[in-house]
């Protein structure tokens, strides 16, 4: 009985994610240790011991590895999970807010994630470095600056500042307990005094931006439907 020929290189479904999941934390290691420019392919696929031919199947290469990590730990994680704009938009803003930092921040305390902020912090995005950095935190506020203008709007949210704007000054502020907390050896008393910033100032955050008027009768009529 014939069998079905496989691409060389390309893991059967049953070990792909294995492997891929080793790819990126060897990746994450040597860039770690050595810097994006010094890490090469043939490094990552030994330490992950995975053939050159593997790899491939999984990544185009190691700038695609490294935006694989980016993706999941990048400046505000736009990428993963994955923002559903339109139905973030049409939850009132004192919920969603909420929600979303929440999201982001629990995938920024994953270990991968802390691990990646110190690779991150060096090398930016990887071969674009610093400017690949700053395009893809602009990116990020081009995409949330839609449900922030359909907030605005709608009168939920103050309008005399730009969205973007809005966006930044959400965000931007939960860099300083990332990067003072969320290390690779975190501690659980780090954990909880990281989180009690985040939250504070998501709660200032939302005092100043909100209407509150407008906002109080969205949420009763979301909590009524």
């Amino acid at each position: 009985m014939a069998t079905s020929a496989r691409r060389p290189g390309r893991p059967p479904n049953s070990d792909g994610a294995a492997t891929k999941e080793r790819l990126l934390d060897a990746a994450l290691e040597l860039f770690a240790r050595q810097g994006y420019a010094a890490t090469t392919v043939r490094q990552i696929g030994v330490a992950a011991d995975v053939t050159d031919s593997a790899i491939y199947g999984h990544f185009a290469g190691k700038q695609a590895i490294y935006d694989a990590l980016f993706a999941a730990a990048g400046p505000m994680s736009a990428q993963s999970p994955p923002i559903e704009v339109d139905a973030l938009a049409a939850t009132p803003p004192a919920e969603a807010i909420p929600r979303l930092v929440d999201e982001i921040w629990t995938q920024w305390c994953t270990p991968r994630a802390r691990r990646f902020l110190r690779v991150m912090l060096q090398d930016g995005s990887g071969a674009a470095g610093v400017r690949g950095l700053t395009d893809s935190i602009e990116a990020t506020r081009d995409l949330l600056r839609k449900p922030f203008e359909r907030w605005q709007s709608a009168g939920l949210l103050r309008s005399d500042v730009p969205a973007r704007q809005l966006v930044w000054e959400l965000f931007a502020p939960l860099q300083v307990p990332r990067v003072l907390h969320l290390h690779a050896n975190v501690k659980p008393t780090d954990l909880a005094a990281a989180r009690k910033m985040v939250d504070d100032h998501v709660a200032f955050f939302l005092a100043a931006a909100l209407v509150p008027e407008r906002c109080g009768n969205a949420s009763r009529r979301a909590r009524d439907n």
